[in-house]
């Protein structure tokens, strides 16, 4: 309370509790004098945790005065020299895909400040946000200098000020040994693991074996926490645990003295300590491996109580901030839940013949899952369903992980060679591990979303505590089951192989994506054209996968916002990608990345000529579509773009393409230069090129046939290429690419984000706009003119759009528009995912939400 509510509040707390310790002063007396050996007992016990509150909540208060008055509090508002050093590893702000440059926060200790001519000297914990990729390169422990504004701190956590870096970091002063060895030896190790294993397996191992989660990707990372196993990507107890346990066992098999065994036990912990960071964190998980391991190993519960709520008390009198982390209370209920519960929970299951091993696995993940359920749902207000079966499922591999990681981390400073091939002994295991957690991600109801904060919490603890006391009922627990298994066994087969969806004949599908795009335009035999892929990979590879989609001829990206680009990565993944479609203009030139010119002559995407090729990732399965120079044009040459007339069909092999190198006109902004590969578009770009898919270009007036589907491009035109001088993103909404396509269930007019201004200009050009189905404009925003939905007269009308959205998308008067207009409006928010079939006469539109499909 001290710390969360301020000095004063925690100086009233110490009073009272002060006043609580002389009435059990009292109290004690009065058992002595009587000789109540019961209530001296109950006195003494009480008197010693109020005193100890009392003095906790002095020294907190003290902490928190400093704390309120700090000179730096001064500066709030304005901006500041500062030198401070980072004490942990920056942490990536979490952000859509492709949605510019990186953000990064990095806790550090405050060493001075200047404010104009004034240099003030004082400590104090500071939080910095900053972007850029030279703060990713910061290691705890080295002196930095920067400018950055002050403001007022997130939260009451003893943090002086949140610190908004203007510029990137220069280091003052040298990297303490110990800080040098720790990044030594995880620089060896990611570069061990990353020739050893392929990507997402080498991203993932510094994780579990060191915390390291610099290169974990964030679609590995978000599967995690779905499945209920982020808990595996931080150092934790567990990690000691473990290692520790095979430190002992190897000593005891040596048959060494208990000395000797506990000084190299010492030794190894230290050692570990160093390789993941000696920070707060890191120190608080070894203290709680140690205390874990007592219990588990001894079976000593009684003692292993008292261990643990004295390395409690001592690590709060050492960083009293603690006593407000979620981490700390999620690492002290576990380690509770360890020792006081699954123990009883094995013992339980064993007698009812369970062998040893499945019952502790069974128990411990069952413990700690039920005594961190209620603060989980606090924290974040998701629930997760499948956490115990995901545990359970991957316990059994994350030993051999970390003992084998540890040894090649050891091992890479020494002999890269005979660390890589240790390394590769992880390979299936960790293959098992990402398997499980996909998996069990993409289950239907994987988490659900709950209501969070205290009352959500509150409630959460009350149903948890109902469920386990019900469960000592033998009656409980058989019907329990028997409801369980019914469901299970009607249920998960409908859910997870979706017999019934997609509908035979399906035209059009608009994946629930979120506040995004990402549409499908089916050709049949598990091809499609994908128009947008959201903002993030998770929503799109599920839709597509849903969808059995498994070849991809043309992926159109219509314009460069991370709404509309940012889950690239799930659309490659495990499919076959022809071509890449953008405006003129939109890509930066990076490496390896190929143009096609789409000629007036015969020039072709040639589906028949894909041969899926493995990436750097192995479940991303992208294409190397055949390319012919025969064309008149030399292969080198740029030759104009058509805007009129040009066609490109699905043929038999040796049909033809231009290939010409990247563009480079334009200014640095626009095309990427240094640092292009930070935004956007130059991640997009990187990407592809990574992928090898050649990118068109495409402006109004091409046209492209896929057998029963054709694309014509209405807009933009191709002078609408990114002008010198201009902010790429300034008008990226009305820049989008609008493609009418021509499709058994009739026309379909896919409009990206265009505008008003854009709608406008399209309506002047004469384009035939009319069309049968409609994706509406820009989520439904209001910048959707009226008149431009009454010149397309749609009979349906699809809204992308994400529930709860802050942009007040989609607009009323857009939506009643388009119901006077007599349109059927599907919405992703409300509807899910939403498909057309039809014959051109009529079109039915069927939601993965709705009761009935409509038509």
């Amino acid at each position: 309370m001290a710390v969360a509510g301020g000095w004063v509040a925690g100086l009233a707390l110490a009073v009272g509790l002060l006043v609580l310790a002389i009435g059990l002063w009292v109290v004690l007396l009065w058992s002595i004098a009587h000789r109540s050996e019961r209530w001296r007992v109950v006195a003494v016990v009480a008197l010693a945790a109020v005193l100890l509150g009392v003095g906790f909540t002095v020294a907190g208060a003290w902490r928190e005065y400093r704390v309120s008055t700090h000179p730096l509090r001064t500066a709030i508002g304005g901006s500041v020299g500062v030198v401070a050093t980072p004490t942990d590893d920056p942490k990536p702000v979490r952000a859509n895909s492709f949605a510019g440059e990186p953000r990064w926060t990095v806790r550090a200790e405050l060493r001075e400040f200047r404010r104009g001519e004034t240099t003030v000297r004082a400590g104090g914990v500071v939080v910095i946000l900053a972007s850029g990729e030279d703060w990713a390169l910061l290691l705890p422990g080295r002196p930095v200098e920067f400018r950055a504004r002050v403001d007022q701190p997130w939260q009451r956590d003893l943090t002086v000020a949140t610190l908004r870096a203007s510029g990137p970091p220069v280091a003052v002063g040298p990297l303490p040994w110990w800080q040098r060895v720790a990044a030594s030896v995880r620089k060896d190790f990611a570069a061990a693991a990353s020739r050893a294993l392929p990507a997402e397996q080498a991203g993932l191992l510094p994780a579990l074996v060191v915390g390291d989660t610099s290169v974990l990707p964030d679609e590995v990372r978000d599967e995690f926490t779905i499945a209920g196993l982020q808990h595996l990507c931080v150092v934790s107890g567990a990690n000691f645990t473990i290692l520790l346990s095979v430190v002992l066992l190897v000593v005891r098999l040596l048959t060494l003295g208990p000395r000797l065994a506990a000084t190299i036990a010492a030794a190894a912990l230290l050692m570990f300590v160093v390789m993941a960071r000696p920070d707060p964190s890191v120190l608080r998980a070894g203290a709680m491996g140690a205390i874990t391991l007592l219990a588990l190993v001894t079976g000593r519960r009684k003692q292993a109580l008292p261990a643990l709520c004295t390395a409690v008390l001592g690590l709060l009198a050492v960083w009293p901030e603690l006593a407000v982390r979620a981490g700390f209370a999620l690492s002290v209920i576990a380690t509770a839940g360890l020792i006081l519960l699954a123990p009883s929970w094995a013992d339980w299951l064993r007698a009812r013949g369970w062998w040893r091993v499945p019952a502790e696995i069974v128990a411990v993940s069952a413990g700690a899952f039920v005594v961190t359920t209620p603060l989980m749902v606090a924290l974040t207000g998701r629930l997760s369903l499948v956490a115990i079966v995901a545990n359970v499922l991957v316990a059994p591999v994350v030993a051999p992980i970390t003992v084998i990681g540890a040894a090649g981390a050891v091992l890479s400073c020494i002999w890269h060679l005979p660390a890589e091939l240790l390394l590769r002994c992880v390979g299936p295991p960790m293959w098992w591990l990402l398997m499980v957690a996909e998996r069990a991600a993409e289950l239907p109801g994987a988490a659900i979303e709950v209501r969070g904060g205290l009352l959500g919490g509150s409630i959460t603890a009350a149903i948890v505590a109902t469920i386990v006391w019900s469960l000592r009922s033998a009656t409980v627990r058989r019907l329990t089951a028997a409801i369980v298994l019914g469901m299970a066994a009607v249920l998960i087969p409908v859910r997870i192989w979706h017999p019934w969806w997609p509908p035979p004949g399906w035209v059009l599908a608009a994946c629930d994506v979120g506040q995004g795009d990402g549409l499908a335009l089916s050709i049949g035999d598990g091809a499609a054209i994908v128009i947008d892929v959201g903002p993030e990979p998770r929503a799109i590879r599920t839709c597509l996968d849903r969808l059995h989609i498994t070849r991809i001829p043309l992926l159109v990206l219509t314009h460069p916002h991370a709404d509309h680009i940012g889950g690239l990565t799930g659309a490659l993944q495990g499919r076959s990608v022809a071509a890449l479609a953008v405006g003129p203009g939109e890509l930066p030139a990076v490496p390896g990345l190929r143009y096609v010119d789409i000629t007036a002559r015969d020039a072709a995407i040639d589906n028949a000529a894909i041969s899926p090729e493995p990436t750097a990732d192995p479940r991303v399965s992208t294409a190397d579509p055949h390319v012919s120079t025969t064309d008149p044009y030399s292969p080198t040459t740029d030759p104009p773009v058509s805007t009129a007339g040009a066609h490109v069909v699905v043929t038999e092999p040796n049909s033809t393409m231009v290939e010409r190198p990247a563009p480079t006109a334009g200014p640095p902004a626009a095309r990427g230069g240094s640092g292009a590969a930070a935004d956007g578009p130059g991640q997009v770009a990187a990407a592809v090129a990574r992928a090898r898919i050649p990118v068109l270009e495409l402006s109004a007036g091409h046209v492209m046939g896929f057998g029963a589907v054709e694309l014509t491009v209405l807009a933009p035109t191709a002078t609408a290429r990114i002008p010198a001088g201009s902010a790429a993103a300034d008008d990226a909404n009305d820049r989008s690419i609008v493609i009418a396509a021509t499709t058994p269930a009739g026309r379909i007019l896919l409009t990206g984000d265009i505008e008003a201004p854009a709608q406008h200009r399209l309506l002047n050009s004469g384009a035939p706009v009319q069309a049968d189905i409609l994706k509406v404009p820009h989520h439904g925003s209001r910048t959707t003119a009226l008149e431009f939905l009454a010149a397309v007269r749609p009979r349906v009308a699809i809204v992308s759009v994400g529930a709860d959205n802050t942009f007040g998308h989609p607009n009323r008067d857009v939506l009643s528009e388009l119901q006077m207009t007599g349109a059927v409006v599907a919405r992703t928010d409300a509807h899910g995912e939403v498909i057309v079939t039809g014959d051109g006469v009529l079109s039915r539109v069927l939601t993965s939400r709705a009761g009935r499909p409509r038509q």
